[in-house]
């Protein structure tokens, strides 16, 4: 134990503090503490004895730590702003927090909240809602005094600050009771707020959050320093808000035969919040199993639990997280996966900030551990001879987060010479032929959505009679979308992305799915701009609620929208390191789409058939697997290319199709002469399938839920190559799943 305990503590002893060796080098009790750096000082002389160095962190920081220390009575501490002088004792987080008697997290806050109040707010309302009709008033209802008195105050804004997101007077007008709603927005807004702290935005409280013991938070405001509770309090509270979501959905719902316009508006915002408390109840349970399977398995636990590693990666990598240094995405882990690298080999491969080198050295060293082959949902053009599966993270200048973690998954086992062994199915019928591209590129920073689709038969002319024809209109410049339009336009332009990504599906299935992942918020000046079902409801009676593909004739078309309402998608697509990113789709028909990068690659995946699944993230045995494909591509990719291709159907349907829309006179449908394209696969630009390559063999490796890899090779007995990711979960084959090695 003696090597694992730090070589330095934060002394609080008769008043005074002062940094020193431990003690009693091999049984010191000691706590340690979690916190947020924010924004480096200039190095300056902290004035704590022992401490020899200048330090950088911000003075205030270094008060709330002692603060913390006197209030708690706590001897011994370690802080790593004035603990931690060397890079070595990176590796060592493990120790130092497994053998710390108790951690707590130190958080600035706005407004400081006991958890206890909280879980006692929600038990009220669930007991209302249980004794109380959702149209009924509470001074009728079989509610005792105090109870009743409870609820008033609930809806006195006198007494408490009105919680819920809509006006006031308008939510009255819905005969909802006030203090039910106020109860219940107030409870879910200081839950989210705990979890929306910047805290719980960095790399490295992640990992401490994960290796604590006995964890207790501690709220800073101001001078004052409050305790709030226990984080395993925060995690469980986090579920039972989303019960509560629920709960007053079907409590609302239940008494009324019709609902009037201002309910279907309450509802909506309602369910906004469960959705959201599903997002933070999902990563809440996942950072509980991690915490469990550490704590469990001692400090090798990641050599024996390959779902315990998904897990790890899956958590850090749903709500992004940042770090001051780029390298520090990795070395942020180290604690986790304790000893991955010895401190020589440290020292080697992951100084500076080198990401190509650094995740390649991160993951090669995960694999050599475990005996299982680690990869990503990603593409990769690096070509090393050996290790090829580990995709290439690309080194660039732009914010790296934890989205570089997003989809990590076991290949498979791990051979000599950096090979894997892993199970495919093979034998894809048919090859590889590209028919749509797709242009990552920096996007114009203007605030709201800009879609722009032309059709590739815009300007030419149509069939109107047996020996006329009349142009087809071009619309080049941009509509600014009033926000009350703005539900209206999105379902219309999901509807011509359905069409270009997936013709032939079920249109009004696939923009449900779009849009429902997407989840835009935007501003409006009245409820009913955004009604209950709105993907359905903004578009009822008109030629958009179910338009017939045969007559749509999307390629004579045109769409150029601003909708500068919009302020904010739910879509973990959508980030601070994508939103600076916009894709230019080009179909070989000649149609072009600019949009941003959230909505396209949402766009794809929503297609039907797709493996990366209905929803963005699910729980097996409480760990989570991530489907939203956020690791097809990656920050750094701005400025490439790259190509849908499909090894069924016809890759030439888009082109044959935008014919006939343009030769088939304006009354009569237009029925397509060719299959669509099937099977479906996203590829780099640079992959070419020529007739020097027929005796290529492809095949795809099933990850269980998070997209499957699309593998080749070159000759019958050479090996496999990664080269890209399927969109469609099955593509038909002829030799079935069977082991092949990967290179």
């Amino acid at each position: 134990m003696a090597s694992d305990l730090p070589p330095r503590l934060l002394s609080y002893t008769n008043g005074n503090f002062e940094v020193l060796k431990p003690p009693h080098p091999d049984h010191t009790v000691y706590d340690i503490v979690s916190y947020r750096w924010g924004e480096e000082s200039q190095p300056y002389n902290c004035g704590i004895q022992g401490i020899t160095w200048d330090v950088k962190i911000d003075k205030k920081k270094i008060e709330d730590i002692k603060g913390l220390m006197k209030k708690e009575n706590v001897q011994y501490l370690w802080a790593d702003c004035v603990c931690l002088t060397e890079g070595s004792e990176i590796p060592k987080m493990y120790g130092y927090y497994k053998n710390a008697r108790n951690c707590y997290i130190l958080m600035d806050m706005d407004e400081v909240w006991k958890p206890q109040d909280i879980v006692n707010d929600l038990h009220f309302l669930g007991h209302v809602l249980a004794y109380m009709g959702g149209a009924g008033l509470a001074s009728e209802a079989k509610l005792t005094e105090n109870l009743t008195s409870s609820l008033s105050r609930w809806a006195d804004e006198n007494f408490t600050k009105w919680a819920f997101r809509m006006d006031r007077s308008k939510v009255q007008s819905a005969g909802i009771d006030l203090g039910v709603l106020n109860c219940y927005s107030t409870c879910v807004h200081r839950v989210s707020s705990v979890f929306e702290n910047p805290y719980f935005s960095r790399v490295w409280t992640f990992q401490e959050m994960l290796l604590g013991k006995n964890i207790t938070m501690y709220g800073v405001n101001g001078e004052s320093i409050s305790c709030i509770g226990q984080l395993d309090t925060w995690m469980n509270l986090a579920t039972d808000s989303q019960d509560k979501a629920l709960r007053l959905k079907d409590w609302i719902t239940a008494p009324r035969v019709l609902k009037p316009k201002m309910v279907d508006a309450i509802l909506e915002e309602i369910e906004e919040d469960f959705l959201y408390l599903e997002i933070l109840k999902t990563q809440a349970t996942g950072i509980n199993c991690a915490r469990t399977d550490i704590i469990n398995g001692g400090p090798t636990w990641w050599h024996r639990n390959h779902k315990g590693i998904s897990n790890i990666f899956s958590a850090i990598s749903m709500r992004p997280r940042k770090c001051g240094r780029k390298g520090d995405i990795f070395k942020g882990l180290l604690g986790v996966f304790n000893g991955l690298f010895t401190p020589e080999e440290m020292e080697r491969e992951m100084w500076g900030d080198d990401i190509e080198r650094i995740s390649f050295a991160f993951f090669k060293q995960l694999s050599i551990k475990t005996g299982h082959a680690w990869t990503k949902l990603a593409m990769s053009s690096g070509k090393r001879g050996e290790w090829d599966w580990i995709p290439v993270v690309a080194n660039h200048s732009e914010l790296l987060t934890t989205d570089c973690f997003a989809a990590v998954v076991k290949l498979g086992l791990l051979k000599e010479k950096g090979l894997a062994r892993v199970t495919a199915m093979t034998g894809i019928n048919g090859v590889p032929r590209k028919y749509m591209k797709i242009l990552l590129q920096e996007k114009n920073h203007d605030g709201g959505l800009h879609f722009d689709f032309k059709g590739c038969n815009c300007g030419r002319k149509i069939k109107s009679g047996h020996f006329s024809s009349k142009p087809i209109p071009t619309h080049d410049q941009p509509r600014d979308m009033a926000g009350d339009e703005t539900g209206r336009t999105l379902v219309e332009c999901a509807t011509i992305l359905g069409s270009i990504m997936d013709p032939g599906c079920d249109v009004v299935d696939y923009r449900r799915r779009l849009l429902g992942r997407l989840q835009p918020h935007w501003d409006t000046t009245d409820p009913n701009a955004r009604p209950l079902g709105w993907i359905d409801r903004c578009v009822n009676g008109t030629d958009w609620e179910r338009p017939n593909l045969l007559d749509f004739r999307v390629h004579n078309r045109t769409a150029n929208y601003k909708m500068g309402k919009i302020t904010g998608y739910g879509s973990r697509l959508e980030n601070e390191s994508t939103a600076g990113i916009s894709c230019k789709v080009s179909v070989n028909c000649g149609c072009t789409i600019v949009a941003p990068f959230s909505l396209i690659f949402e766009a794809i995946t929503a297609v039907e058939g797709s493996s990366l699944g209905e929803k963005f993230a699910t729980l097996d045995e409480e760990r989570i697997i991530l489907k939203d494909g956020l690791g097809l591509v990656q920050v750094g990719d701005v400025g490439r290319a790259f190509d849908l291709v499909a090894f069924g159907g016809d890759a030439r349907f888009h082109k044959n199709y935008s014919d006939s829309c343009r030769s088939t006179r304006e009354n009569k449908d237009v029925v397509p002469k060719l299959p669509w394209p099937r099977g479906r696969a996203l590829l780099r630009e640079e992959f070419t399938h020529g007739i020097m390559n027929l005796m290529r063999d492809y095949g795809y490796v099933e990850t269980g839920g998070s997209g499957n890899l699309l593998v080749c090779r070159n000759q019958p007995v050479g090996k496999y190559k990664i080269i890209g990711v399927c969109i469609d979960e099955s593509i038909e084959n002829k030799k079935g799943r069977r082991g092949v090695t990967v290179r």
